[in-house]
């Protein structure tokens, strides 16, 4: 099965230009998740799975592994994507997930930070981070904060791709797209301050001991570690919370929905709409607007 789903990981990136964070989520699903289940299930070959072997691997996920909704669906997303490569590969004459409907995802408000708590958090990196990394980590911190930008966009940026006297980076958006995206001065600030304390000669403009290229993994722990000293507790603990925190103040200074979008890199302004919560304030300032001013 391994050449097969080798062929699927290169056919992600190399024609629909998946991010390298996707690709490894669907690898993780895959060769960590639905293949060994299928093993346990003494189905060897890909031509042997059927719906209903797909539909209790959902029904495993959700009853003994807890998985939420969410995160049914997008394995789901997964495997129907790898059945539909086999099938237009011509290795498969029909997709066994095709008519599985995806579970109902409930929607919830995006978890972000406050300002207090985004002062609180960029305190506590200024305060505890350690070593030759100190620039660095707060350097990260701020510009998940004011740039908003993808975990695999941090991790991918190179030095080249900074121009600091312009005022902006250029990152590599999702679907290989090139975007510029500009920063504001206390960006600029602390970037310039962690460039001038740069000891690596290293590609990447941010990175690991012995200037190895910083992962993923990496940048996760490092924002966990810096939300649990700084004592904040939320649902999410990771990088997109940043994210999150990014568009949401965004929205909250009063930035169009299309501006959010486009800095933020979405595709759709249905996920910029995840961001916009309309405040009772809101609604009393817009009802004012239709007066007449007959009384």
């Amino acid at each position: 099965m391994k050449n097969l789903t080798d062929g699927f990981f290169t056919t992600l990136k190399v024609e629909r230009g998946y991010s390298a964070g996707t690709i490894e989520a669907y690898r993780l699903d895959l060769e960590r998740g639905l293949l060994p289940f299928l093993y346990g299930r003494d189905v060897r070959e890909l031509k042997d799975v059927t719906s209903d072997d797909i539909r209790s691997y959902l029904d495993y996920l959700a009853n003994t592994r807890g998985n939420s909704s969410a995160a049914r669906a997008r394995k789901l997303a997964a495997i129907k994507s790898f059945f539909n490569y086999l099938v237009e590969a011509g290795e498969l004459p029909v997709n066994p997930a095709a008519a599985i409907k995806s579970p109902k995802i409930t929607e919830r408000e995006p978890n972000y930070l406050s300002d207090e708590e985004c002062r609180k958090l960029l305190y506590t990196v200024s305060k505890t981070a350690m070593g030759r990394f100190k620039s660095r980590d707060f350097a990260i911190i701020v510009l998940l904060l004011h740039a908003g930008i993808r975990v695999s966009e941090l991790t991918s940026l190179k030095m080249e791709d900074v121009s600091l006297e312009n005022g902006r980076i250029k990152i590599m958006r999702k679907g290989g797209k090139e975007q510029y995206v500009f920063l504001n001065q206390e960006t600029i600030n602390v970037m310039t301050s962690y460039v001038a304390s740069r000891k690596s000669g290293a590609e990447k403009f941010f990175y690991g001991p012995k200037g190895r290229d910083i992962g993923r993994t990496s940048i996760y722990r490092l924002v966990g570690k810096y939300l649990a000293l700084s004592s904040i507790r939320k649902n999410k603990r990771g990088p997109h919370l940043l994210r999150h925190t990014f568009c949401t103040r965004l929205h909250q200074k009063g930035v169009d929905p299309l501006v959010i979008r486009d800095m933020a890199g979405h595709k759709s302004i249905t996920t910029t709409m995840r961001y916009i919560k309309i405040e009772n304030i809101e609604q009393i300032a817009a009802v004012k607007k239709l007066e007449f001013g007959i009384a």
